[in-house]
């Protein structure tokens, strides 16, 4: 789920390992009791502040009356890969472990009897993924009333999902990674998400106390959130909070996801919203106008003897030739575009 660059892209089946991991159960170790998990937190914070510094990491927050643990969350910051696999080399070594396993940009380990994992961060995102972290599924709960709004929460913070009418495709653009300006978007109090909760019914009270909350969601479930129900024992204890409390509370979303765009822009207005969509639709119209006059319908056309892998690997080869290719296929006619595709076929083929 965390989404940075290179070696810290999450593929999907690393997604799906990471539901194993978060929920400690990688090595099969059972939990532990609340009073032997603060004994390693504290060790652990005493060696991570004396190794990296404290402010190149975080252990995210739970409530107070958590009973036991099947694992301990370490959030660190580095913006380099190469220097990550040194410091895991340290670490490895330092604290004695024997056990691994690898997954994206999480790396767990067995540190006595319990399992650590150290999610790897890009800097900038350190406090946004330490606060979606902590509390349990809080993070995931406040991402089910964001998804809404055609918003998504996650470990970079609060983004507007662009989806181009072109195509399948689609980007976030990221609005904010202000834990407290999010907070105040969804009408959630930060300050007692500050101070902390005692019970975890204190966490699922303080997101249905979001005037935008609604049960809906969770009463008619996608698949999604079939699955996760499945695999997060704490979203399986809040559908039963939900159910034993009664709960009935809905918000009457606008059937257009798109119409609640403006009022969001007004919200923050520092991310500049409507101008980076007003960017993104400019690439989308200068998308579908090469999509237009260079596609592969109608290269099948111009050469029928070309299909699948091997027409992808003209399409590849043509572009190559070209130093800017879009900007090529705009500003020429369509009947040069054709002849130049059929001329380089000729020169291709003889290759």
């Amino acid at each position: 789920m965390i989404e940075c660059s290179e070696c810290w892209i999450f593929s999907e089946y690393e997604r799906n390992l990471k539901v194993v991991i978060m929920g400690g159960k990688l090595f099969n170790l059972g939990r532990i009791s609340r009073d032997r998990y603060l004994e390693l937190e504290v060790a652990m914070r005493e060696y991570l502040d004396r190794k990296i510094g404290t402010v190149n990491y975080r252990i995210p927050r739970y409530y107070a009356a958590k009973p036991d643990f099947g694992d301990m969350d370490i959030v660190i910051q580095s913006s380099d890969s190469a220097t990550w696999q040194t410091l895991r080399q340290e670490l490895v070594t330092d604290l004695g472990v024997t056990q691994t396993k690898s997954a994206g940009s999480v790396f767990s380990t067995v540190y006595q009897g319990l399992q650590v994992d150290y999610f790897t961060i890009q800097p900038e995102f350190l406090e946004s993924t330490y606060n979606y972290l902590s509390f349990n599924d809080l993070g995931n709960l406040l991402g089910k009333i964001c998804r809404r709004f055609n918003l998504k929460y996650g470990e970079e913070g609060l983004a507007y999902v662009f989806r181009r009418q072109s195509g399948n495709y689609k980007k976030d653009l990221r609005i904010s990674t202000d834990f407290g300006e999010i907070c105040k978007f969804l009408g959630v109090d930060y300050q007692q998400w500050q101070h902390g909760f005692d019970q975890l019914t204190d966490v699922f009270d303080w997101v249905i106390a979001s005037p935008y909350f609604s049960v809906e969601p969770y009463i008619h479930q996608s698949t999604s959130l079939e699955k996760r129900v499945k695999e997060r024992t704490t979203i399986q204890k809040f559908l039963v909070y939900l159910e034993e409390r009664d709960i009935k509370k809905e918000y009457q979303y606008l059937e257009n996801r798109d119409d609640y765009l403006f009022w969001i822009a007004v919200q923050f207005p520092a991310a500049n919203l409507l101008e980076m969509i007003a960017v993104q639709r400019r690439l989308d119209e200068r998308s579908m106008a090469v999509k237009a006059k260079f596609n592969g319908d109608q290269l099948m056309i111009l050469l029928p003897s070309l299909s699948g892998k091997a027409l992808g690997a003209f399409i590849v080869k043509l572009k190559e030739q070209i130093p800017d290719f879009e900007e090529y296929i705009l500003a020429e006619e369509q009947e040069v575009i054709d002849r130049m595709i059929v001329d380089y076929f000729d020169q291709f083929s003889s290759e």
